[in-house]
């Protein structure tokens, strides 16, 4: 039986903590007149520490403080305080107001990146890379869908570290191991125009998979020389690097001799397409599969070329795995 001292103890601790949750409501509402969202994650995360110190007394508290609170608004639900709590253990001070966390909206942190993830770590990168790309709370999930934390875990082919691509930018910061193809089904795939095409028909999802900063120039770019007529597949711009991006589809595992053709291409784009203001072009040959010892050697002691892989949502877990288990 709890004497009436201790009670009186609770409920006095109780108080103090309600008087202080309402007075960061106010404190945040009226910062939230400049900036709403940074304003209401800086809240929650302040009530989710107030929480946290009393977490030895149960269910009732919430309950209690989310009656007590229900004036101030919808968002101090008994479920929404609980995420609160969940979202400020996973922070210190000192890391909250370091990362992009106050920038992300909080349905994108509470209901998708913080219980989808498996680690801190696959939270701060979800966290980071949604404030980089400004993606969508729709995108996000997207993004867990094609699991695209276990891709970044990758150790890429694509290309040999420290080859830059201008001062800045190097190209494993722009290119990806591996790009998945949601829009398009494993059985779709049976020619390289059908791929093509398919890439063509969703051309904003495919921006969005290759990332921040793509351009889209044209398809079957051609490149008349005497009376035969060459076609890249695919070119790009990338305006952080101020780079074109040739792209070669191929339905096959990657052949040593595709680089060839794609060392054609990149360089007939430097020598007669781009201008003095553009970096060297990039060119990715995109196929099905590719061996790393072969992609390696035929990469060693050339510049901006990179091979990558493309998977559609069937195949995409049994090939992490594979991957992952590699490492």
């Amino acid at each position: 039986m709890i004497k009436t001292k201790e009670i009186t103890i609770i409920e006095k601790d109780y108080l103090t903590d309600l008087n202080k949750i309402k007075e960061t409501i106010k404190t945040n509402q009226n910062k939230a007149m400049v900036v709403v969202n940074s304003a209401m994650i800086m809240t929650y995360y302040e009530i989710g520490r107030i929480i946290n110190e009393r977490k030895i007394w149960g269910n009732k508290y919430i309950e209690r403080l989310s009656n007590d609170l229900k004036d101030y608004g919808k968002g101090y639900s008994i479920q929404n305080l609980y995420r609160m709590s969940l979202f400020s253990k996973e922070f210190s001070t000192e890391e909250f107001f370091s990362q992009p966390v106050r920038e992300i909206s909080w349905g994108t942190l509470s209901n998708i990146i913080i219980p989808r993830s498996s680690s801190h770590e696959e939270i701060l990168w979800y966290i980071n890379q949604t404030h980089k790309n400004r993606w969508s709370r729709s995108q996000v999930e997207l993004q867990f869908k094609a699991k695209a934390y276990e891709r970044y875990l990758i150790n890429p082919d694509t290309s040999i570290q420290d080859r830059e691509v201008s001062i800045n930018t190097e190209l494993n910061e722009i290119v990806k191991d591996t790009y998945v193809l949601d829009f398009i089904g494993v059985n779709d795939i049976i020619s390289e125009k059908k791929l093509q095409n398919s890439i063509l028909s969703n051309i904003q999802k495919f921006i969005l998979e290759l990332g921040q900063g793509f351009s889209f120039v044209r398809e079957k770019y051609r490149l008349p020389i005497d009376d035969i007529e060459y076609e890249i597949d695919l070119l790009f711009y990338h305006i952080p690097s101020h780079s074109y991006v040739v792209i070669e589809l191929k339905t096959t595992k990657f052949k040593p001799e595709y680089i060839g053709q794609l060392l054609f291409y990149t360089n007939y784009i430097d020598e007669y397409i781009k201008s003095d203001l553009d970096s060297p072009t990039i060119g990715i040959v995109l196929c099905s599969e590719a061996n790393s010892v072969v992609c390696k050697t035929t990469l060693k002691n050339t510049k901006n070329l990179a091979i990558s892989k493309y998977k559609v949502i069937e195949e995409l877990t049994e090939y992490l795995e594979r991957k992952l288990n590699e490492k």
